[in-house]
C-alpha cells in the first residue's frame, strides 16, 4: 500500500488517550467551522493526466512489472513518474529494471519524470542500502549522517549520468516528500542535504527539478505527515506549512513544486475503524501554495492524487472502505476545478491488480478521465 497502516494513535498507549481526545475535538471543530469548497466557475483547461509507477509495488501485488508497465504505456498518459530504488540498485549491482522501463518508455514516446535519492515511492519510504543506514535518532534529519550524505550524492550523480541522455525524460524529482517525516523511523531530509542533491543534479543536467510535499489538510492529516508530530502549534494550525515553505525555497524559476494529495485515509483508533477525510476546503490550501510558487516562476504539479484506497491494513484492501472509484473521479475533478493543470494519479498498480482479479471499475474510471482530458497538451 501507499503506506503500511496509518500512523496509529492507538499504538501509543493509554498515556496518549487524553491527547488523542484533544485531537479529535480539534478535528471536529475544524470540520464544523471550515467552509465547503468553492468551485471555479470559469471554463478550465484540459488537464495533463499522469501516473506514478513502482516496480516494487507491482511485485507486492503479484504483478509482472514489465507486463504492468506495458499496459500503462498503452493508455498514453501525459507523464509517468518512475523511481530508482537505491537499495535495489546496490543489491543487484545495476539498474536493470529502470533501464528496461526507460527504454520501453522511450520506444513508446512516453514522457517520464524520474525520482532520485534515498527516499522514494512507497513504503518504507527510505530505500537506503544496509551498509549506509543512518546513525540518527528516530524523527531525525538523515542528512546529518556524513557517510550517508557522501554516498547519497554519489548515487544521485551516477543515476543522473546514466539517464540524462534520454530525450523523453522531462524532469528529475529529487527525493520524495523530503521535508515530511516518514517511514518506520519517521526520518526526514534537511534543507542542506536536499540543496546538495539538487546541485548535483543541476551540475549534470538542466531539466526541471521537482520537489514535492505531502499536503496537510486537517489535524488528522497533519499527524500522518508532520515532521514535528502533534504539538500545540499543530493543534492550532500554526506550523503545518513548514514543508511547503522549504520546498518552494529549494526551487529556482522553471523548477516544479509538487503536491501529494490524499483526501480519505482509513484508520484504527481505540478499537474503532474509521475514515479520516480532508476538510471541505482542502484544495484552497493547495491553491495558496500554487499561487506562491507561480509568482516566483515555479509551476506546480499534483505529483500524487489519491486514486486508490488507503486502508488501515491489508485485510480490506480488496474490499476497501476508505476510497472508491467514484472518489477517484471526484478528487480529480475537484483538482481540475481548482485550477490544477498537471495531475499524476496514484494507484496504477492497484487498478491493474483489481482488473486482474475481475474488477475493472478502477481502470475504467481512469480511462474515462483520459477521454475527457484527451486534448491536453504534451508535457515537455
Amino acid at each position: 500500500m501507499r503506506r503500511v497502516g496509518v500512523r496509529r494513535l492507538a499504538q501509543r498507549g493509554a498515556t496518549h488517550v487524553a491527547l488523542a481526545l484533544i485531537v479529535l475535538l480539534a478535528v471536529f471543530a475544524g470540520h464544523v467551522l471550515t467552509p465547503q469548497r468553492a468551485k471555479a466557475h470559469e471554463v478550465v483547461a484540459p488537464v495533463q493526466v499522469g501516473i506514478s509507477f513502482s516496480q516494487r509495488r507491482a511485485a507486492a501485488l503479484d504483478l509482472n512489472y514489465q507486463e504492468a508497465f506495458d499496459q500503462l504505456l498503452a493508455m498514453h498518459f501525459k507523464v509517468i513518474r518512475l523511481a530508482v530504488y537505491w537499495d535495489d540498485v546496490n543489491a543487484t549491482g545495476g539498474y536493470d529494471e529502470v533501464d528496461w522501463m526507460m527504454q520501453a518508455a522511450l520506444a513508446a514516446h512516453q514522457p517520464v519524470a524520474l525520482t532520485v535519492g534515498m527516499k522514494s515511492l512507497g513504503w518504507p519510504e527510505f530505500f537506503i542500502p544496509a551498509i549506509y543506514q543512518p546513525h540518527v535518532p528516530d524523527g531525525g534529519d538523515v542528512g546529518r549522517d556524513a557517510e550517508l550524505r557522501v554516498a547519497t550524492l554519489d548515487f544521485v550523480s551516477r543515476t543522473v549520468d546514466r539517464y540524462e541522455s534520454y530525450p523523453n525524460l522531462v524532469a528529475w524529482q529529487v527525493e520524495n516528500e523530503p521535508f515530511n517525516r516518514a517511514g518506520p523511523n519517521r526520518w526526514w531530509i534537511g534543507k542542506d542535504m536536499l540543496a546538495a542533491e539538487v546541485a548535483a543534479v543541476r551540475a549534470r543536467d538542466q531539466r526541471p527539478v521537482i520537489v514535492n510535499v505531502f499536503s496537510h489538510f486537517n489535524m488528522q492529516f497533519d499527524q500522518a505527515a508532520s515532521r514535528n508530530g502533534v504539538t500545540i502549534g499543530s493543534l492550532l494550525g500554526f506550523d503545518t506549512d513548514t514543508a511547503e515553505r522549504d520546498s518552494v525555497a529549494a526551487l529556482r524559476p522553471g523548477d516544479i513544486l509538487g503536491f501529494d494529495v490524499y483526501t480519505r485515509i482509513g484508520y484504527h483508533f481505540l478499537g474503532h475503524d474509521g475514515v479520516a477525510t480532508a476538510d471541505g476546503n482542502w484544495d484552497e490550501h493547495v491553491a495558496k501554495w500554487r499561487a506562491v510558487a507561480e509568482t516566483q516562476g515555479k509551476p506546480t504539479w499534483i505529483t500524487e492524487a489519491q486514486a486508490e484506497p488507503w486502508e488501515p491494513d491489508w485485510s480490506t484492501y480488496a474490499t476497501p472502505k476508505s476510497f472508491a472509484p467514484s472518489d477517484l473521479e471526484q478528487t480529480f475533478h475537484d483538482l481540475k476545478d481548482s485550477g490544477e493543470t498537471t495531475v499524476l494519479l496514484w494507484g496504477s498498480e492497484y487498478w491493474l491488480w483489481r482488473l486482474q482479479n475481475g474488477d475493472p471499475t478502477w481502470i475504467e474510471a481512469v480511462r474515462q478521465i483520459l477521454r475527457e482530458e484527451s486534448k491536453a497538451p504534451a508535457v515537455v
